[in-house]
């Protein structure tokens, strides 16, 4: 669920439980607008199989609102790719998936009964207007402290796409998913650390050539010939302040594009 596909066009998956005159009508008209649309039934199943999607329409009933499996598998979906997401319900529903899916990559919700013509439009119209960020470089940060992790996006969010993973595992996941410009790498990680991802990457042969940048939070020179030892892009000191990280980041693509 994540990037633009066939010449820069948006690529919206809808889901929904059972195909109406409604739905295909919205398809038709969002296809109409220019977007890539393709049609999921709500089932964990189904959606397993559907990737390189840059926007989601959740199409509520009953149905999908009390399946609570369901919402969570949708939600880690979302999380994990940042894809925006739009709703389409009635009150009590949109209530429902509101509690239960991420309030940053929710964009707009359409009362049910809709005018498809309206709706068609908005959708279209806010892809639209948020296509700057699609061209983003893209930075993918790897912290197992959620403050952390919650800092960065804080900061680079207003010039960088962010993607988060609070684990190593969950970074490898997330390279599978999408191919970042960039990995900020906690090197002193639980479990998998950042020595551990970094050859897991450089093992691979469409990750290897991924700049990264350790963060570490130890400055003395022992800790800090350790993580230069292993030859990444640089390293980062967490107690740096937002604006030298912000700096040494904007420098590195600077340097990167001559």
């Amino acid at each position: 669920m994540s990037d633009m596909t066939d010449r820069g066009r948006n690529s919206i998956l809808v889901i929904e439980k059972g195909k109406s005159y409604i739905i295909t009508s919205l398809v038709q008209k969002l296809e109409a607008g220019g977007n890539i649309v393709k049609i999921a039934s709500a089932n964990i199943d189904s959606l397993s199989r559907e990737s390189g999607h840059n926007a989601v329409v959740i199409y509520s009933s009953q149905e999908i609102a009390e399946d609570l499996k369901l919402l969570t598998y949708i939600s880690d979906r979302i999380d994990e790719r940042q894809t925006p997401y739009y709703l389409i319900g009635d009150s009590e529903e949109l209530e429902t998936l509101k509690k239960s899916l991420p309030a940053a990559q929710r964009r707009l919700d359409f009362l049910r009964p809709i005018n498809v013509e309206e709706v068609s439009l908005k959708i279209s119209i806010d892809l639209l207007s948020n296509v700057g960020v699609r061209h983003r470089k893209k930075i993918l940060v790897v912290d197992d402290s959620g403050t952390m992790l919650r800092k960065i996006k804080e900061w680079l969010d207003d010039k960088y796409k962010i993607t988060l993973a609070n684990s190593g595992a969950r970074a490898m996941k997330a390279l599978a998913l999408e191919i970042p410009d960039l990995v900020l790498l906690d090197y002193e990680m639980p479990i998998v650390d950042g020595r551990q991802v970094l050859s897991m990457m450089r093992a691979e042969e469409e990750y290897k050539d991924i700049p990264v940048i350790f963060l570490t939070g130890k400055s003395d020179r022992e800790s800090v010939m350790a993580v230069m030892s292993l030859n990444p892009a640089g390293y980062l000191l967490k107690t740096q302040s937002s604006f030298e990280i912000i700096k040494q980041i904007d420098e590195f693509f600077a340097s990167s594009e001559k």
